[in-house]
């Protein structure tokens, strides 16, 4: 059966750039079995292409997206997809299984395509996926009044809380578990264990995470069950006892590590880790692990680097239309947010592919005056952190990489366009 967008979708789709770049996503739902045929007025194709351009149009009303969209294929009269048909899509359960397993298969293609980062790391093993856990909050949508626990309610003060798990090595989002529950951020990890199972239940993994989710007897659990071990900073508040102090290896990823400690402490009946490290400014940080393996200054190294999944929350709130909820209900709140997934996903592998395409050697040279006062900075320095002066890959995408995709998706794709128009923005700044 023939339905409206189905004009829209096919001319957005034919021999453009959006065609390039939506390919993949397309190749993941062709493996998801489901039939089209109980959704006429808006196919799953459609439904998940419009997401994805509201998200890195900014789109900041469903009203303003349909109009967009009306205004795309001028031979139309009438709207492709009215806005009380998106947004009961955006909340129909089976649309989100479906999209759910679409995303999954389409992380699982993204990671076997994606350049491993991290695999320059000298005493990092390749074998082990390392995973950062956190939470951000997203504005309540206008179309809700929250009621917070002392009204009586259980809605959370500080908006939807959606936690998200990061692959550190590929840079892209991987899990997701949202709820509008007032939670705390352990609480919330704790139930995403039926929901993100294929991340938390990753056999050998190293998770990191933020001093929120400090719980001995959670990550002890995992590490027996399937040897995974965590990395995270140390409270304050945590009482513990000293049982031994390890020698630190006279190794480059060692500089700046004070000591490495086991210790005995009340949150938990196994020991644990505990390492100081000082920047060279004179910040003195410590850090908590249950990993007896890890060089100190990788565990120092890898909660550094957890800041890559702080910056995907920086581009789902300020490059995409991330930072306000487009609906009320809880299965359009997780839709949102997995369309900002597959969206930063698509379009790391979009970069990827102009980047081989191109002949580049990476695909953001934008900050290359950056590290390399980095590096000159390290090597005047007895002590440098020679990982933070070296290590550049870049899990962040860059400003005019979201702005050509918005203003030139739906020009006919070639290479000379993206040698003309993308390859520029590639190189440095405008």
């Amino acid at each position: 059966m023939s339905t409206r967008s189905d004009n829209l979708t096919s001319q957005l789709l034919t021999n453009t750039v959006l065609g390039d770049w939506f390919q993949p996503l397309l190749n993941s739902l062709d493996k998801v079995r489901f039939s089209d045929q109980r959704f006429q007025s808006l196919p799953m194709k459609s439904f998940i292409l419009f997401g994805c351009l509201r998200q890195f149009q900014n789109a900041p009303t469903l009203r303003e997206q349909v109009q967009s969209l009306f205004h795309m294929d001028c031979q139309q009269s009438q709207l492709p997809v009215p806005r009380s048909t998106y947004s009961d899509a955006l909340s129909s359960p089976r649309r989100l299984e479906i999209l759910r397993e679409a995303f999954e298969r389409l992380t699982l293609t993204a990671q076997s395509q994606l350049p491993d980062r991290l695999a320059q790391i000298p005493g990092l093993p390749s074998d082990r996926a390392i995973i950062a856990t956190d939470t951000t909050y997203q504005t309540e949508s206008l179309h809700f009044r929250r009621v917070l626990p002392k009204e009586g309610g259980n809605d959370n003060q500080k908006g939807h809380a959606l936690l998200v798990h990061f692959d550190m090595r590929s840079g892209i989002p991987i899990g997701l578990t949202s709820t509008t529950e007032s939670l705390g951020e352990m609480r919330i990890l704790k139930e995403a264990e039926h929901r993100t199972s294929r991340c938390l239940h990753t056999l050998n993994a190293i998770h990191v995470v933020d001093r929120a989710y400090v719980d001995g007897e959670f990550w002890d659990f995992h590490q027996y069950k399937y040897q995974s071990t965590v990395i995270t900073r140390m409270k304050s508040i945590l009482s513990y006892t000293e049982i031994e102090t390890r020698d630190i290896a006279t190794k480059p990823c060692n500089h700046n590590i004070r000591y490495d400690k086991v210790i005995r402490a009340k949150f938990s009946k196994q020991p644990w880790r505990l390492i100081g490290f000082v920047t060279n400014d004179g910040d003195e940080y410590e850090y908590l692990t249950n990993d007896f393996d890890l060089e100190p200054g990788i565990v120092a190294f890898l909660y550094y680097r957890r800041w890559d999944e702080e910056k995907y929350f920086d581009m789902y709130k300020n490059d995409l239309a991330g930072k306000k909820a487009w609906g009320k209900s809880r299965t359009a709140i997780e839709q949102q947010a997995l369309l900002g997934m597959v969206t930063l996903t698509l379009t790391r592998l979009f970069v990827i592919d102009q980047q081989k395409s191109l002949g580049l050697k990476k695909t953001d040279h934008t900050q290359d005056k950056k590290y390399e006062k980095k590096k000159e900075r390290y090597h005047c320095m007895k002590n440098g952190v020679m990982f933070r002066a070296y290590y550049e890959p870049l899990s962040k995408v860059s400003r005019q990489v979201w702005r050509f995709l918005k203003n030139c998706f739906s020009e006919k794709s070639s290479l000379a366009l993206y040698q003309r128009q993308l390859k520029p923005l590639m190189l440095g700044y405008l």
